[in-house]
């Protein structure tokens, strides 16, 4: 049986609140599945969990959001444009791809009312590749070219978003027929010689309606796909990118405040990124009111006494001192209290090369 530790870290208010230079937050939200038209499933909570969604969405003002497919149930044009009128006021970029549900391989609709079928884009150093993978070797054939123009622009964070998954549980209901939860095959094999080539980090999806993190065993390149928004209370993840370091949250906009812990990658299945000697920790938090308290607390063998901030800002640091610890799984276990007196505990599960 695990006992209950505290990881002693001490957490120091920024000078600024404001985000490092070197950090972008944005949003992943993905399945929506729109449906006005009358009928079907999804025809009366479609709308209402998006807008749920944007509402949070634009309490934490990221820089941009990426949405990867599904946008509507059957295709059709009136819930396409249902879609975008709630999602653009979000108020930030929005950058979407098709999912099957979308007609995808007849991408003129979507073009028309939503936007490109591969959206490109540069921000703070980060590339960002969507990619219609119905339409796999027309994406695969931009992916080349976008990975090559990356290099020689000396990009070296990049990411794609797509709304197949490179990797799916091993379930019944996932391989009953081909390609039907991720990009198999030949054309896999293709994706991810060019993503190892080229240096891809993460790989943004949906499809599968619920959270499946892992990291591919030959190259490590993360498979994220985000819970539905349509069957999750409006679920999505919002996302950190400091100095080439992915980091994340799932959220519903249920319980408030928010926490990225930035700088500091989750472990996921088959993933091997971990943490080692002194390492610096960065806790920002998102909400309708300032956080006025945050304690930092873990899992483990050892019992330290927790460290709390009593300060109102956005951003918190501190000092992980993994050398004091044995390797190991832990989950660090952020709590967080607001200036209204909501208080909400967010954790991740790191992996630790520990010095004991």
């Amino acid at each position: 049986m695990k006992h209950l530790i505290r990881l002693s870290l001490l957490f120091v208010l920024l000078l600024a609140v404001t985000r490092p230079v070197s950090a972008v937050v944005f949003v992943h939200l993905s399945d929506t599945h729109i449906n006005v038209t009358g009928k079907g499933r999804f025809s009366q909570e479609s709308i209402p969990t998006l807008r749920r969604a944007v509402a949070a969405i634009r309490i934490i003002k990221p820089a941009f959001v990426i949405v990867t497919g599904d946008i509507t149930e059957y295709g059709d044009e009136a819930s396409m444009a249902a879609y975008w009128a709630e999602i653009e006021k979000v108020g930030v970029p929005v950058h979407t791809v098709q999912g099957n549900h979308d007609k995808p391989r007849k991408p003129e609709r979507f073009n028309r009312v939503v936007g490109a079928t591969h959206p490109v884009f540069d921000i703070e150093g980060c590339r960002f590749i969507g990619l219609n993978l119905d339409l796999a070797d027309e994406a695969l054939a931009l992916l080349k070219e976008q990975l090559a123009d990356a290099k020689a622009k000396g990009i070296r964070s990049v990411f794609t978003f797509a709304h197949y998954p490179l990797l799916a549980p091993d379930n019944a209901a996932f391989n009953l027929s081909p390609g039907c939860a991720s990009l198999q095959g030949e054309r896999a094999l293709r994706y991810l010689a060019l993503a190892q080539e080229g240096g891809i980090v993460a790989h943004f999806c949906g499809h599968l309606h619920s959270s499946y993190d892992v990291a591919d065993p030959y190259t490590g390149i993360l498979s994220l796909p985000v819970p539905g928004c349509v069957d999750h209370k409006g679920a999505f993840r919002v996302c950190s990118v400091t100095d080439g370091v992915l980091s994340w949250s799932v959220f519903d906009g249920s319980t408030w405040p928010l926490a990225i812990l930035e700088s500091v990658p989750p472990h996921v299945r088959s993933g091997t990124a971990f943490l080692e000697g002194k390492v610096s920790l960065q806790l920002l938090a998102f909400g309708p009111e300032p956080v006025l308290e945050a304690t930092l607390g873990g899992v483990g063998r050892d019992v330290l006494p927790p460290v709390v901030c009593t300060t109102a800002g956005r951003a918190f640091e501190g000092t992980l001192d993994c050398t004091q610890l044995k390797s190991n799984f832990y989950n660090l276990r952020a709590h967080l209290v607001d200036a209204a007196g909501n208080a909400s505990d967010r954790t991740w599960r790191v992996l630790v090369k520990g010095g004991k």
